[in-house]
This record gives structure tokens, sequence and C-alpha cells, in this order.
């Protein structure tokens, strides 16, 4: 009797030695087992394929007639009609200058006849200036946003005048007439110099560019409809020319071209007549837009593209050979690391980690593609669909229907990117 309670003694020390240690191991599990989410957030990213290409524009170049320092009267990329003045060549390289001074001195003296008329203070109106300068203001990051860059300048006159006016009406810290005065004088002294300039008029109408760059031959204009890959290589190839006599150029057609050469893989995705656009980075252009017009037959594994554009500034006006990425596709939706993937069955409510797009096991047609979220400390599975991914990140749809039970990612969805033992439902407090 005696060893018979020795025995359950014994039996009772070593279960209760092993519901603490399972208690313990559940215990430590818990506290280690720790939790990193990242918040779903919606995102767009671009598919897009790094280019060198060539830029053709339709030029004609300026002829002067005569020889000297030739001083632009319009900015490059501005619209000028045929016999406009655009440039003016002078003797010497002193009279150039002090013509430039004198055109801007007239300009800077306009300005400040404006700004006079509003030194009367009965004439200002605070409320209406408050309004000018917000408006200004606006102006001017919608145009920076734009990278318009020519018109820019405009904008920052503009504001600066708002902002002067506001100033005379507060304080009336500003004398004009002393500076009007001062420009008079200078306008009066370049003026008496009798500056010797011819003008150069505009042969025709378009874009005015004052830069000559050697390349405006390397491609025809008319010869993009014969485009082939080995157009595009002797493009990127051409040796610059040198031009002399030529006063500048006009662009006569307002839509000017990219070509490019790209793998064939990617003819499949391009189609003409289709909008797409172009980001060049060199000058932080993005979204770009283009039109296909031209695709080649196959040479070598690839195919030249040419896509037209018909915006205009300065920069646009001078660029020749560029690095470029062609956007060939887009994808919105919410962003989530792609090991957060998961497969999801409904029947054994177990998980298979996922590989990029690629699952590791043979799923069953009812077999869900999830990601675990935690709300409080309750795990829950949302079920996703891939759109695109890098790797490392993938890009879900944002419109996903709810399957098998199982609710769809929402936008600031807490996504669960680390920890083990992940089950819908299960609580992880």
């Amino acid at each position: 009797m005696i060893k018979d309670r020795k025995w359950i003694n014994v039996f009772c020390v070593v279960l209760l030695a092993a519901v603490m240690l399972y208690l313990f191991q559940d215990v430590f599990k818990t506290n280690s087992n720790k939790y990193e989410t990242e918040v779903a957030e919606e995102v767009t990213v671009q598919e897009k394929v790094n280019l060198q290409a060539f830029i053709v524009r339709d030029e004609r170049y300026i002829d002067s007639g005569a020889s000297g320092t030739v001083v632009s009267v319009v900015s490059d990329g501005d619209r000028v009609a045929s016999g406009d003045t655009v440039a003016r060549v002078c003797t010497s390289e002193q009279d150039a200058a002090d013509f430039a001074e004198l055109e801007e001195a007239k300009k800077l003296r306009d300005r400040y006849s404006r700004l006079s008329g509003q030194t009367e203070l009965d004439a200002l109106d605070m409320e209406k200036l408050n309004k000018n300068i917000d408006e200004a203001y606006t102006d001017f990051l919608e145009t920076a946003g734009s990278r318009n860059y020519k018109g820019l300048n405009a904008c920052i006159n503009e504001l600066e005048d708002s902002l002067a006016s506001k100033q005379v009406l507060m304080n009336g810290g500003i004398d004009i007439s002393s500076k009007i005065s001062a420009l008079d004088k200078r306008i009066a002294e370049l003026e008496a110099k009798k500056i010797s300039a011819k003008d150069i008029p505009a042969p025709l109408s378009g874009y005015y560019i004052s830069n000559i760059d050697g390349y405006e031959e390397a491609v025809g204009y008319k010869d993009l409809s014969k485009l082939n890959v080995s157009m595009v290589n002797k493009a990127l190839d051409y040796s610059a020319k040198t031009v002399d006599g030529k006063m500048g150029k006009i662009v006569a057609s307002y839509k000017w071209y990219i070509i490019a050469n790209i793998d064939s893989k990617y003819s499949k995705l391009l189609e003409k007549g289709e909008s797409l656009k172009v980001n060049i980075p060199e000058y932080g252009f993005k979204d770009v837009p283009v039109v296909v017009e031209y695709m080649s037959a196959e040479s070598g594994g690839k195919i030249a593209v040419g896509i037209s554009c018909n915006v205009m500034n300065e920069t646009y006006a001078n660029i020749r050979i560029e690095n470029i990425e062609l956007v060939i596709a887009e994808h919105t939706g919410y962003r989530v690391k792609t090991n957060a993937i998961h497969t999801y069955d409904p029947e054994k409510e177990t998980t298979t980690l996922r590989d990029g797009d690629e699952a590791q096991t043979t799923q069953k047609p009812e077999i869900i593609t999830v990601v675990y979220i935690l709300r409080g400390n309750v795990m829950n599975a949302r079920r996703v669909e891939i759109l695109y991914t890098d790797g490392e990140y993938s890009i879900v749809k944002n419109d996903t229907k709810s399957s098998q039970g199982i609710k769809p990612i929402q936008r600031y969805d807490e996504v669960i990117v680390k920890g083990r033992n992940l089950k819908n439902g299960r609580s992880i407090g």
C-alpha cells in the first residue's frame, strides 16, 4: 500500500512537471513570437523600359545674311509667326552686351511703371491684394509642378509685384520713383550709344530655338515613316556637324519625335496610336504624354519605335540624345511585402508561404492567396490578388472580392510581415 502511494506521488510530480513545462513553453512561444506589421498603402507603380533615345524635330535653319554676335529677343521654345523678329545681330560683343542690357532695362521699367500706378494708398485694396498674392502663388506652384520652366519667370515677377504692392500699402517701404528715374537714366545712356544691330526675322511660323547642335540633319523628319533599327543606331552614333552662318532654327511642326530601339519582346505590349508616358530623369520630367506612331520590323531581336510628343518649352527644345524611361504599364493597388503573402486552405486552415507569385505547394482550386493583418490582438486573414511584383514588394488589387469567407484587404490594414503561427482568428494576447 505504501509502495503504491509512492508511485502515485511520483506520477503526480511527473504529471505536474509536464503540465508546468507545457505551460512554460506556450508562454515562451507567445512572448517570443514577436510580430511586425506594415501599413497597406495605395500606390501607383510603373513598369518601365530604359532606352537610349534620339530626338527628331522638323528643324529649319535661320539665315541671317550678316556676321556678328547674336542676341535672342525671344526665348527658346517660344511660338513665333513668320516675319517676327527672333534675334538681332550686333557688330561687336560690346554692342551685344549693351543691347541685352537695354532690353532688360526696358522690361524692368515697364514693371515698375505698372507698380507705380498702385502707390496711392486709396487705390489699393488689401483684400484684393491678398487674393492676387494667393492666385500668383498658386500659379507659381502649378507652373513649377508642370515643369514649365519657361513660364516660371513670369510667375515669379507676378508674385513679386503683388507682394511689393502689399508692402506699399502697409508701410510705403518701396521708393518706386527713384528706381524708375535710375532706369530712365540708364536707358538713355544705352540708347545714346547708337547700338548697331540687324533684326533677324523668322523665315516661317513655328518654335524658335537659338542653339544649333549639329544633329539637325542626322534623321530626316519626313523619313520617319521608314523608321528601322539601323536608322536609330546611325542617329545615336552620329557625329555632330559644325554649322556656320546660321542664327538659330525654327521647329516648323508642333509635333516632335523620340526614336529608340527596344527589345522585340515588348512589341506585343505596344500598339500604334496608343497613348503612353515617358520619363526623362536627367531633367526631372515625369509622365510626359506621348503617342506610339511608328513600329518597325524586327531586326536582331530589336524593333525601332517612334513616339510623338507635342509638349514644348525651352528644355524640350534643346534635348537631343537622352536616356529615357518608357512606361509600358501602370499598376494601382495596395503595396505589401511579398513574403507577407500566403496561401490559405479554408478546409485545413493551414498556410504555405509564397515565394513571389509562385506557390511552393500545389494549390487546390479552393485555395486563395491572403495576407494576415492585426486588429487589436487578433489575426485576420485578408484575401489579396497580385497585380505586379518586383520581388521584395507586390502590388495587390484594391477591389478584390471576398472568397471562401475571407474578406478582401483594405487600405491602412496592418499587414503582418514577420511572425509565426499565423492563423485566421488567432489571438496573440
